[in-house]
């Protein structure tokens, strides 16, 4: 990653940077003022560098508690004339939606950019979602770049097409454009900043009256926009002039594209939209004039494809349509370069034996590769709260309802993972139907704050007979290790304040203690709530090194070792694995990789024979 000095230095440069530092430079070249955003895969990086960058060049940054909060933060900012900006993944915009559909109403002042990074394949994500409909749905222009250069052109384009149409602006990054790492071209920038004022009026107020005379000044807005993106240079032709076949495409698209072309040696006129909404029709339509077939690549959805189809048979053209519908690529997951060239090939014609070389080469890598199912990091906390809920509830039959963080990983209890604050919600309901069954929640602290509090506060409200978990590590980890709000508000303080009366905190690698609280707490008649309390064991590990302090490792005693699988199999612990010791005649045992151990003594304490022990001096 760039370091900060390379990505706030005020000059002409070309750095090595994420897409997602790229992002975060045109926002800084554009003179942004107000950053707002809650972490979440694959956007996270540019609230790292912009949150990190504003410290030095002094405008304001925060990491808000979810993301509906990180909107309204920003917008308010753009109606007092601020250039400001909010980023978030896919399913961000599910929850910052009601806020963002009422906004394009009555638009902004200064330029407001709500950067969303969808992570098509689900690489860290529950679902995946094409967030170039929002453009259609909340009638807002969408601006898709193809490479990180793009992105950071596009970001700080986004700023003044804002400005000049006084419209939200969306840019739709994808995980390939975030976590691409490319060569980009730094500009410089103004560190003169506008004096934030607000203008009292009735246009910021979303009432029915108001709303209704608002919603035909957004569709006219949308119509102007339409007639100017002919002239924006966001819409680029390339190739030579082919009456036989045209390729649409936009963002990350357009790479696999190029790449596919230049596999199959053929040459096809492309046509690159850098704006997907709305769309350059008068581009499209002098494009598509006198082609027989038109070849839309494109991912998540046939969003081009299904717009496109319709505004040309409008219009009176009707060549042959390929594309996803036509099932040339699939409606779901991300495409790359060699699923592209084999679509085209299909269409086009070419030659593939470099293809057939990538997948050979694709093969011998998965062969070599061994399946590792994702797994709690060595000395996590969140293993022992779920190793402990296991062994004491579990025999109960209860339901466990989970929700998203790293806690997402447990192996043992979870039956349902839906949304970000919807395990106590649906702990909430399942309490209703069902009364023989202790009915459990999980949360972390960071969900907690982000969409966990109404739902805990609907579950005191109607006295629902549930156990909620907040898995306390004191960070949102998964994400990166961004702070939030535990740092300064106390969950079992708010748990009380709402009515809990069964409130517990323990640290989770104590099982006799976590053993009681348990078997307390389904005991219990309505809500109850138990903290698991303790920092990330990663975070602790690296406090523990940066400040020189010795970690206590365990070690496994391979004369007393059965070979039962406890810690390995069961427990599942990454630091321990199978070992066989030409000396110890053939026996299997377990061995603890010191260079991994975080010294939690979890497995000292379920080891069936104690054979695990804490290290001492020998293995410093």
């Amino acid at each position: 990653m760039a370091r900060l000095e390379e990505l706030i230095a005020n000059e002409e440069n070309r750095v090595l940077c994420l897409g997602n530092e790229a992002i975060a430079r045109g926002a800084i070249e554009a003179g942004v003022q107000l950053y707002a955003a809650y972490p979440g895969t694959p956007s996270s990086e540019i609230s790292t560098a912009l949150i990190s960058a504003s410290k030095k060049l002094d405008f304001y940054a925060e990491w808000s508690t979810n993301e509906k909060v990180a909107f309204e933060t920003a917008y308010a900012a753009s109606i007092s004339g601020v250039r400001s900006m909010t980023a978030c993944k896919h399913v961000g915009i599910n929850v910052l939606a009601d806020a963002l559909y009422s906004a394009a109403y009555m638009g902004t002042k200064g330029g407001f950019v709500l950067l969303v990074a969808d992570d098509p394949h689900c690489f860290s994500s529950q679902n995946e979602q094409d967030s170039r409909w929002l453009g259609v749905s909340a009638q807002v222009p969408v601006l898709e770049p193809s490479n990180p250069q793009e992105a950071k052109e596009f970001t700080k384009k986004a700023f003044e097409i804002s400005e000049k149409f006084e419209a939200i602006i969306v840019v739709r990054s994808t995980t390939r454009i975030s976590h691409a790492r490319s060569d980009v071209q730094f500009n410089t920038y103004e560190t003169s900043y506008r004096e934030g004022d607000f203008e009292k009026s009735n246009r910021y107020k979303c009432l029915p009256a108001l709303a209704r005379a608002n919603h035909p000044k957004l569709v006219a807005k949308m119509d102007a926009i339409k007639d100017w993106i002919h002239e924006s240079g966001l819409s680029v032709i390339e190739g030579t002039d082919n009456k036989e076949y045209g390729i649409i495409t936009s963002g990350i698209s357009y790479a696999y594209v190029k790449d596919a072309l230049e596999i199959l040696d053929k040459e096809v006129p492309i046509l690159k939209l850098g704006m997907v909404a709305p769309l350059d029709e008068t581009t499209i339509i002098n494009f598509a004039k006198e082609k027989k077939n038109i070849i839309f690549i494109e991912e998540v959805d046939p969003y081009l494809e299904d717009r496109i189809s319709a505004l040309l048979l409008q219009n009176g053209l009707y060549p042959k349509i390929h594309g996803k519908c036509s099932g040339i690529t699939k409606k779901y997951h991300e495409l790359n370069s060699r699923m592209v060239a084999e679509a085209l090939r299909n269409i086009i014609g070419g030659d593939l034996s470099s293809v057939a070389e990538i997948q050979e080469a694709e093969g011998e890598i998965t062969d070599f590769i061994p399946f590792r199912p994702p797994l709690f990091c060595p000395g996590c906390q969140h293993r022992a709260a779920f190793w402990e809920l296991s062994k004491v509830v579990r025999k109960n039959k209860g339901i466990f309802a989970s929700d998203i963080g790293c806690y997402s990983l447990d192996p043992w209890v979870t039956d349902t993972i839906l949304c970000m604050g919807g395990g106590i919600s649906m702990a909430n309901g399942f309490s209703r139907v069902i009364k023989d069954k202790p009915i459990f929640a999980y949360i972390g602290d960071s969900t907690f704050f982000h969409t966990g509090q109404t739902a805990l506060a609907n579950a005191v409200y109607h006295k629902a007979n549930i156990n909620v978990l907040v898995l306390d590590n004191r960070m949102t980890a998964m994400t990166g290790f961004q702070p939030n709000p535990t740092e300064e508000i106390d969950i079992a303080d708010v748990a009380k304040s709402l009515g809990v009366e069964y409130v517990e905190v323990f640290d989770p690698y104590d099982f006799e203690k976590g053993k009681k609280v348990f078997e307390d707490a389904v005991k219990h008649e309505g809500p109850t709530v138990i903290i698991m309390r303790k920092i990330c064991a990663n975070e602790w590990w690296r406090q523990q090194r940066r400040s020189g302090q010795k970690i206590e490792v365990y070690e496994i005693d391979p004369e007393v070792c059965i070979a039962c699988g406890t810690c390995i199999v069961q427990y599942q612990c990454p630091a321990i694995s199978w070992s066989l010791d030409s000396n110890s005649k053939g026996k299997n045992y377990s061995v603890i990789d010191p260079s991994m151990c975080t010294g939690c003594s979890v497995c000292s304490q379920i080891c069936p024979v104690k054979a695990i022990s804490k290290a001492g001096d020998k293995n410093e």
